[in-house]
């Protein structure tokens, strides 16, 4: 029994065995359902946490997209708000600088105007009284000629002379050429004096009856030429003294050495302000046209700039290394005035060429590429720049015929941009592209160069009026001053205390370029005073 109850309770613990296996089977192959089913759910929300991080990601871009282009409108709208009040602030500065100009440029020609009206007012009354002296002086002369006349008619009825008796006209046979002979000495002498011109000034208006032949002052005229005729103080007539004739020998040489050369004149600006000097100058200047020279002007007009937009800007403008920085007003100024300057050359040379008989036009042009200098040491010049080529072939093709050719202190770059530049380097510049036979700077602030007096040398003490262009360079690299080769522009290093002032170094800046010009094949440069016959 005991046995048996032993082999039931094992076999009874084998079935609970069994069953508990089969439970834990069971519950094995549930956890792995159950396992597949977590994977697979697993699966799918991977599945679907990506397709809803795609979708995600998609409705960003979207939105990033969106919030993008509505920004970009708004901020295209408020650009083109802010850029209507700009424009509209623009214009309305624009208009009230065109108002306040056209304003400067009403009073400027007021006063111009007033100004050429008193010089020739002084012009007419110089010329009046000129007139009036020579009308003096031809009465005065006459009366002269009519005392000697009759001082002579009485001295001849006195001494009881033999008259000449002359055929009348009427009765007279006509003379053949042959018939009319003089003795050769006569002849001679007849060829020494002064011709007389066919004008209608030339026809005689005294009376035939009361003229008389009478003898020179032999010991003044021809002392190998004797006459029978007695002479005294009252009768004798001195030939006529004609002064221009030694001054056309003496100069004849240097017409021939500079007769189709070519010559560059710089006109300052100051110079068109100095209305007697600019006159004097336009006059010589025609004058060496009508000896043959070709003439290229460069016109500046800095004086005129710097008085404007002292007015504009209320204080006085300041040069960078004797440069100009350009801005947008100071280039419009800058324009108007060079308009101005360009016109009053033309004028003035015109009228002195007619005035002169010459048929001469003065052509002005686009003849110059600049380029801008930009940041020079630290300073930006904005809008001041280099003369970068010449149209030499065009200019050279107006000079030939006759014509004057002006340059103004505007230059374009390749895109048309306006450019300023200094008219002093332009003139150097232009000299050396032409190839000219002479650069010539007028100054109306004129300097000498004078030995030391506690110089050794030669020149102690003396005025020195010519130089070499060693001399030059050495007289540059003392007062601290070097032009650059390619843009011309000048850099100071260390420069002197008399460099310093502005009438010195305008000076050296002049002989800077002139030195750059000679560099480049100019024969001679000339730094001259506007004096008149300069």
């Amino acid at each position: 029994e005991k046995f048996e109850e032993e082999r039931l309770k094992i076999s009874k613990e084998k079935e609970t065995a069994a069953a508990e296996r089969a439970e834990a089977q069971r519950k094995a192959e549930e956890a792995d359902a159950a396992r597949i089913k977590a994977e697979k759910d697993a699966k799918m929300l991977e599945t679907l946490m990506s397709e809803q991080k795609s979708k995600q990601e998609k409705w960003m871009e979207e939105q990033k997209l969106l919030s993008k282009e509505t920004l970009e409108k708004r901020i295209a709208e408020e650009k083109s708000k802010i850029d209507a009040v700009m424009a509209e602030a623009k214009a309305r500065e624009e208009a009230r600088l065109a108002e306040e100009q056209k304003r400067l440029v009403e009073v400027q020609l007021e006063q111009r105007l007033a100004a050429e009206k008193s010089k020739l007012d002084a012009e007419i009354a110089a010329v009046e009284e000129k007139i009036r002296r020579e009308l003096e002086l031809l009465e005065s002369r006459k009366s002269m000629k009519e005392e000697a006349a009759t001082a002579v008619k009485e001295e001849a009825e006195n001494e009881n002379e033999e008259e000449l008796d002359i055929s009348p006209p009427a009765t007279a046979p006509p003379l053949e050429e042959e018939e009319l002979a003089l003795p050769d000495e006569a002849l001679g002498n007849i060829e020494d004096l002064p011709k007389l011109s066919s004008t209608t000034s030339d026809v005689l208006t005294a009376d035939v009856e009361a003229l008389e032949l009478i003898s020179m002052c032999q010991a003044d005229f021809d002392s190998t030429y004797s006459t029978d005729v007695s002479s005294s103080a009252e009768s004798c007539l001195l030939p006529t003294d004609y002064p221009f004739v030694s001054l056309l020998r003496d100069s004849s040489p240097y017409i021939v050495n500079h007769r189709h050369s070519t010559i560059v004149y710089h006109i300052p600006g100051d110079l068109i302000s100095d209305g007697e000097k600019f006159n004097s100058v336009m006059d010589d200047i025609a004058l060496t046209w009508l000896f043959g020279m070709k003439i290229v002007l460069c016109v500046g007009c800095r004086t005129q700039v710097s008085q404007r937009l002292n007015k504009l800007e209320g204080k006085p403008t300041k040069l960078k290394s004797g440069m100009r920085i350009t801005t947008d007003t100071a280039l419009r100024v800058l324009e108007e005035e060079a308009g101005f300057g360009r016109f009053e050359v033309e004028r003035q040379l015109n009228r002195c060429l007619r005035s002169k008989g010459a048929n001469c036009n003065v052509v002005s042009g686009c003849f110059i590429t600049a380029k801008k200098y930009g940041v020079v040491d630290g300073v930006d010049y904005q809008y001041t720049g280099y003369p970068k080529t010449l149209q030499t072939d065009r200019i050279n093709r107006f000079i030939s015929r006759g014509d004057v050719v002006l340059l103004t202190p505007l230059g374009f770059t390749e895109d048309g941009e306006a450019l300023n530049i200094k008219s002093e380097q332009l003139a150097g510049f232009t000299a050396g592209a032409l190839k000219a036979s002479k650069v010539v700077y007028f100054s109306t602030k004129p300097l000498v160069m004078r030995g030391s007096n506690n110089s050794r040398d030669a020149n102690a003490n003396q005025r020195i009026q010519m130089i070499q262009r060693s001399n030059a360079l050495q007289i540059l690299s003392h007062h601290g001053l070097k032009i650059h080769g390619k843009t011309g522009f000048p850099h100071w290093s260390s420069p002197t205390a008399a460099a310093r002032t502005p009438k010195v170094q305008s000076y050296l800046l002049k002989m800077g370029w002139a030195t750059d010009a000679l560099d480049k094949g100019v024969e001679r440069a000339h730094i001259i005073a506007c004096d008149d016959g300069a």
